[in-house]
């Protein structure tokens, strides 16, 4: 999969940086305006580098790092977001950074469990089926899966509402042990305070959305965005007619989707299936 144009405001480099740089900057105690006369950056710059929409070099690592007193902490920060990006291709790292920037994540999924609440062994299977793909690529990809699923860890980490099919419940990914301890996974999500994962029932008769997955992203220094998935070709888009149209279909599959406690029900009783 990869992006095809995305908008400029999309391009945002470095986005999971400028979270580490404000958490480092508010336990400091430091305001933008101080840390802007310290390296003698404009305060613009900084707020831009902390919005990740500008990306910071090592040596403003370097400076920001001895002068908010880090210790090597927000160098190693920066370093690790280097190394991301190295190794992710560029749609995905762009939709990595969108997913850092957000506050709020809601995900369709009509075939598979979403990307962020996969389990190592389900993602394994999964990018398994690729064609032409190689042993070292799938534990790339597994290892790029398993670090995006970090977000859901921070403190200040996005909400996720995400609806998935029935039939994602049933279908079979790997074996059996792996079908049982994914979906003993979503269950166990249930106790996440910022996890709310509903599943859209058979009986329910609705077509939308089956057209394939969706994610939207939310936040106050981002425009409302789609992430919509294809088979060869994804998009990444901000345009908000494209992201009306995204956010009305997730509407109408949450307005029919059963309540988050008879989701985790009927979850649970298709994982004791899987045994």
């Amino acid at each position: 999969m990869r992006d095809i144009d995305p908008e400029p405001a999309l391009k945002a480099p470095r986005a999971e940086f400028g979270v580490h740089l404000r958490e480092y900057r508010i336990v400091a105690g430091r305001r933008q305006k101080e840390l802007a006369a310290m390296l003698g950056w404009s305060v613009s710059k900084i707020s831009m580098v902390e919005r990740g929409e500008r990306p910071a070099d090592e040596e403003f690592a370097r400076a920001a790092d001895t002068a908010l007193e880090a210790d090597g902490g927000l160098l190693a920060r920066w370093r690790e977001t280097v190394e991301h990006a190295g190794r992710w291709p560029i749609w995905l790292a762009q939709l990595v950074e969108i997913e850092q920037r957000a506050d709020m994540l809601r995900a369709w999924e009509p075939l598979i469990v979403p990307g962020i609440l996969q389990t190592e062994q389900y993602a394994r299977a999964i990018f398994r089926g690729r064609p032409r793909t190689t042993p070292d690529l799938v534990e790339q990809s597994v290892a790029a899966r398993m670090d995006r699923q970090r977000i859901l860890e921070r403190e200040n980490g996005p909400t996720l509402w995400a609806v998935l099919d029935e039939g994602v419940l049933v279908r079979p990914i790997g074996s059996e042990a792996v079908m049982n301890e994914q979906l003993t996974h979503l269950a166990a999500m249930d106790d996440h305070p910022r996890v709310h994962i509903h599943v859209l029932p058979h009986n329910a008769w609705l077509t939308t959305g089956l057209q394939g997955a969706f994610m939207l992203a939310s936040g106050p220094e981002m425009p409302d965005t789609a992430y919509i998935e294809s088979i060869t070709l994804s998009q990444i888009t901000a345009d908000s007619d494209r992201v009306l149209d995204v956010k009305s279909r997730y509407e109408m599959l949450h307005g029919d989707a059963l309540p988050r406690r008879a989701s985790l029900r009927l979850i649970e009783e298709k994982a004791k299936r899987w045994k």
